[in-house]
């Protein structure tokens, strides 16, 4: 069977994506495709709105360490300092736009600790990030996550609430994959029954029920 290639949009911001993201790379490792990770600006998308600019605005730093890293290192470094920058932001709820947290993301990763100073101050890097979210804009994307299959037309999701791992990734893209490929679709969607299952967000809902316990 013939590999095929899935480009995957992210933006550390949204934990969400996180979850798709740990459930593609696991998808990879049982099914015959490989993962092209590509950067979408939530910040860009949602720049005149003032509801999430804080975490956007955090995003968009990090956006930035993750385009140097993919620079330095190719797929293989981008995809390393998303994965820290996930466990840290989204699992132990560390500030994803701090120096602090982005530089020990880049040095669990291999990387060196001056990649961030560099990303942070380097203008190119936004004009890459801003040439690659107009070029995933004008191919219909919207969010993030967004998977697009063999250059197939970008859908939003799957949208999952856990981490899912081994052959059931595996399963879970046999079912996925023909539907990204497919011209005669288009959406297929059902209401949030509750939080992503990740570290911040269960740390908050405990806090919450002991309070009110």
């Amino acid at each position: 069977m013939d590999q095929q290639s899935v480009e995957l949009l992210i933006d550390p911001a949204c934990p969400w994506c996180w979850l798709t993201s740990l459930w593609l790379f696991e998808a990879e490792r049982v099914r015959p495709f490989a993962v092209e990770t590509k950067v979408f600006s939530l910040a860009e998308v949602n720049r005149a709105a003032d509801d999430m600019r804080e975490p956007h605005n955090a995003g968009e730093r990090a956006l930035r360490v993750l385009v140097a890293a993919r620079r330095s290192g190719g797929e293989q470094a981008i995809r390393a300092v998303y994965r820290e920058l996930g466990q840290a932001h989204h699992e132990r709820g560390e500030p994803l736009g701090e120096s602090a947290t982005l530089e020990a993301a880049v040095l669990a990763a291999g990387l060196p600790r001056s990649l961030v100073a560099a990303a942070l101050a380097d203008e190119t890097i936004v004009a890459e990030i801003l040439s690659e979210h107009a070029a995933a804009i004008d191919r219909g994307a919207f969010g993030v996550p967004s998977l697009s299959v063999d250059g197939s037309r970008p859908f939003f999701g799957p949208i999952v609430d856990n981490h899912i791992t081994a052959e059931a990734a595996g399963k879970l893209w046999d079912v996925v994959a023909p539907l990204l490929v497919n011209p005669n679709v288009f959406e297929l969607k059902r209401p949030r029954t509750g939080y992503p299952e990740v570290g911040r967000y269960e740390a908050r809902i405990a806090a919450a029920a002991a309070a009110t316990g």
